[in-house]
């Protein structure tokens, strides 16, 4: 996979929906090392995004994962679908 470097970092991802898996890679064969849970109020925040395997959750589909920290990457499935209409599909990490 080719990287370029992303013009946004450190975004409010915003609130999880449903259970998010937190895995070591952008992929879902990568190990999960965090399962996090929907309270309608916390906002995470991810430090860059990229593509990666696509995840489909219902009518929900997308290949974007965001990375929450170090070796720490998140479905966008899980997240608001606006902020993850409005990522540059050109850059990111």
């Amino acid at each position: 996979m080719t990287t370029s470097p992303a013009p946004r970092t450190d975004f409010t991802a915003g609130l999880i929906w449903r259970d998010a898996n937190v895995r070591t890679g952008p992929s879902l064969t990568s190990e999960i090392v965090e399962v996090l849970l929907p309270d309608g109020v916390t906002r995470h925040r991810a430090d860059g995004w990229t593509v990666g395997e696509t995840v489909v959750e219902g009518s929900i589909v997308s290949d974007v994962w965001l990375r929450l920290g170090p070796g720490r990457w998140c479905s966008a499935v899980n997240f608001d679908q606006e902020i993850v209409a409005a990522l540059p599909r050109e850059a990111r990490i």
